[in-house]
């Protein structure tokens, strides 16, 4: 059996060993689990039923938290009921078809008994007229569902097409360009999987953007707009392919650092301060300089067995910390 129909076979006999309803949403869940291709829903989902079966409810967090995100539910909803309707017109097409072949079968062999005890020409005239007309009904048939599977075919495609961009597009805040708070959510627990499975290490950044209200306060929205996206373009020009960037929420950013010791963690974090430092906000039309921006970060190395709320605090902590201690600088949470 393909592999993929393998993981298909295992995620059908799971839900039914699980008491879950086959639809859409469920088998999205389980096919993702058993492919292996979601560190992070696999670690989630593992932990739900190390008691026992998931859940419906469990089932439907899951499916909310890593399969969609925010803004996407309905598409996705929307995007199970035609990819369903279209299956099942696919399951149609084919039934046809191989009830129309079966029926061509039959005619041949009652055209062969009357082939066998032909007694004159006309006879033979016949069958072979009745032979050449269901040839041509079978082909004419054939033509219309190779024709009905290629517009099948190509709606699946666009509807594949539309479900990865809303895909990408929900995971991406709009005004900063970098991941939004779901993405985040997302891949720190896949990298921290990924840590804890090979015995790398991994550290996490908390980035705070100095007194950015002040920025608001005097000079507008708009403005502080424009700081948000400078420090966003800032973090992406100074970090690595492998390096995930994240608006956690306001003014604060995260940055996900793997097989990153928190020493170069540090070096990170001051080289992004050092970047910024050169940078001028500027205001537009009269290209007045309004100030330059400075953050404070805070660093935490990832422990083995730790958790995500744990790692997140300690980071969380070395920022205060920062902020605390006059803003513009790095604080790891191993000092404090």
């Amino acid at each position: 059996m393909h592999q993929a129909g393998l993981w298909s076979q295992r995620a059908l006999e799971r839900l039914s060993q699980d008491g879950l309803a086959p639809i859409p949403q469920n088998y999205t869940v389980y096919y993702h689990y058993f492919s292996g291709g979601m560190s992070a829903l696999n670690a989630a989902f593992d932990g739900m039923t190390a008691q026992g079966k998931l859940t419906q409810k469990q089932c439907d967090e899951l499916y909310s938290r890593y399969i969609v995100a925010d803004g996407g539910i309905s598409f996705i909803k929307d995007a199970n009921s035609v990819i369903d309707r279209e299956v099942r017109k696919v399951v149609d097409l084919l039934k046809g078809s191989l009830e129309g072949t079966g029926r061509f079968g039959e005619q041949l062999g009652t055209f062969s008994g009357h082939l066998e005890g032909a007694s004159s020409l006309d006879v033979l005239r016949e069958a072979v007229g009745k032979i050449a007309d269901e040839t041509r009904a079978v082909a004419a048939q054939n033509d219309k569902l190779q024709g009905d599977l290629a517009l099948t075919t190509d709606q699946l495609s666009e509807m594949r097409d539309n479900f990865d961009r809303v895909y990408r597009e929900s995971q991406i805040d709009p005004l900063t360009e970098v991941g939004n708070r779901k993405f985040f959510d997302q891949e720190i627990l896949r990298a921290m999987a990924e840590a804890r499975e090979q015995n790398i290490v991994l550290s996490l950044l908390m980035v705070d953007i100095d007194h950015f209200k002040k920025f608001n306060d005097t000079y507008g929205h708009l403005i502080g707009d424009q700081v948000l996206r400078l420090v966003a373009r800032t973090m992406i020009e100074n970090l690595k392919g492998r390096d995930i960037i994240a608006r956690y929420g306001g003014e604060e950013f995260v940055i996900v650092l793997p097989r990153t010791c928190v020493q170069d963690a540090q070096r990170v974090a001051n080289q992004l301060r050092d970047s910024l430092a050169t940078k001028r906000i500027k205001k537009r039309g009269s290209n007045e300089i309004l100030g330059i921006i400075t953050v404070s970060i805070g660093a935490a190395e990832y422990g083995p067995g730790e958790e995500v709320e744990s790692l997140i605090g300690r980071a969380d902590a070395a920022l205060y910390k920062a902020k605390q201690s006059g803003r513009n600088k790095v604080v790891c949470a191993e000092n404090l």
